[in-house]
């Protein structure tokens, strides 16, 4: 494969397309179809059933975004849960705080093992960490099962389509707040923050029927439809939206390639646009 391109249709009515080089890799799994591309721009792309689900060239944004406001929101994060993410990204990025036990729930462990040869850039050494603990299962039937408590819950699911459907589902998000504990917050990939609107409205809808705070967030993330992607955020107790200057003093260290705590704040403070879009019920 010289050249070619792939069409990514992230959403119904609009298609991006990558141009790649090579192809790393192709297995139809139980759950999706997985592959890995080498492109140009990007580096190594992963594909679910024709999606692009992260990128070398900007998995940081998106990984960053979802862990760190979440977890920067909840006073000591000490236990953490992870529904998807098989990639290892977010997983690398949590890692990064001084938590004692990280469980990530992924259904297809495909995925991992796609992941720790062709994107050790992306999850670094962050399968083989102590405090990590590798589940290969359905993340609703866990959180249903669990009798584990956690501090922060983080969902990076695909779209809400086939087995994903549920992770974005009012009873889900219940079952996650009852696993959380007093000061908990769990953050969700809520979508494009351009054409998926109706999704973001979906999520933050859902999240407040047990959380007494929600707040979405959005960041730039450029192999993903629209680019502006969302972020939600359910929080027990502590609005993340208002988190000050402390959080300079938790992310000493990290070497962080988007998220600072000056752009905590810009983050939440959505266009009037989107906000008028995703506040209406």
């Amino acid at each position: 494969m010289r050249g070619a391109w792939i069409v990514d249709q992230g959403v119904i009515d609009v298609t991006s397309a990558f141009l790649v080089t090579r192809r790393l890799h192709d297995e139809q799994t139980p759950f999706q179809h997985l592959e890995v591309y080498d492109s140009p721009r990007f580096g190594r792309m992963l594909l679910l059933d024709g999606a692009v689900q992260t990128t070398e060239g900007d998995e940081f944004a998106y990984h960053e975004m979802l862990a760190h406001p979440a977890l920067c929101a909840h006073p000591h994060p000490r236990r953490v849960l992870i529904i998807g993410g098989g990639d290892g990204g977010l997983l690398e990025e949590v890692l990064k705080h001084p938590v004692e036990r990280v469980t990530m729930v992924e259904i297809d462990e495909a995925v991992v093992r796609a992941s720790r040869r062709y994107l050790s850039t992306i999850c670094g050494g962050a399968f083989d960490d102590p405090r990590t603990q590798l589940v290969i299962g359905d993340g609703l039937a866990y959180v249903n099962d669990t009798p584990d408590r956690f501090d922060v819950a983080l969902i990076d699911s695909t779209d809400p389509q086939g087995a994903a459907t549920g992770l974005f589902s009012a009873e889900f998000y219940a079952q996650v707040g009852a696993r959380l504990t007093a000061d908990g917050v769990v953050a969700v990939q809520s979508g494009s923050a351009v054409y998926q609107q109706e999704l973001i409205r979906s999520v933050r809808r859902n999240l407040r029927a047990s959380f007494p705070v929600v707040r979405t967030a959005v960041a730039a993330v450029m192999a993903y439809p629209g680019v502006l992607w969302s972020f939600t955020i359910g929080a027990k107790s502590r609005d993340p939206r208002d988190l000050g200057p402390e959080i300079a003093g938790r992310l000493e260290g990290f070497r962080l390639r988007l998220y600072t705590p000056a752009g905590h704040r810009a983050a939440f403070d959505l266009p009037p646009y989107l906000l008028e879009q995703v506040e209406t019920e």
